[in-house]
């Protein structure tokens, strides 16, 4: 699925931006909560959501796929700071 890390410094990575960012695996946000984006982040993520015209990727499923990456890449950080700042109840 997504890789482990993209090296941002090496354009041959196994696995190019496009893959796994910009493709569409949900038909549609619909079913999704709204979200405010600032409206700088907002253009930007349009701008590249339109350079895939031809597949017809949505700004939900970039948005998604990058959420997806940031939980797998960071899920076990993540996981620690919430377990360091929440004590159990008993």
């Amino acid at each position: 699925m997504i890789p482990k890390k993209i090296n941002k410094k090496s354009k041959n990575t196994t696995r190019p931006y496009e893959s796994v960012f910009l493709i569409n695996r949900y038909p549609s946000g619909r079913n999704g909560k709204v979200v405010y984006i600032r409206p700088d982040y907002h253009e930007r993520l349009l701008r590249i959501v339109q350079l895939t015209r031809e597949e017809k990727t949505t700004l939900y499923s970039y948005i998604d796929n990058i959420l997806e990456y940031h939980f797998k890449e960071f899920g076990a950080d993540i996981t620690q700071f919430f377990n360091e700042r929440n004590k159990p109840i008993l």
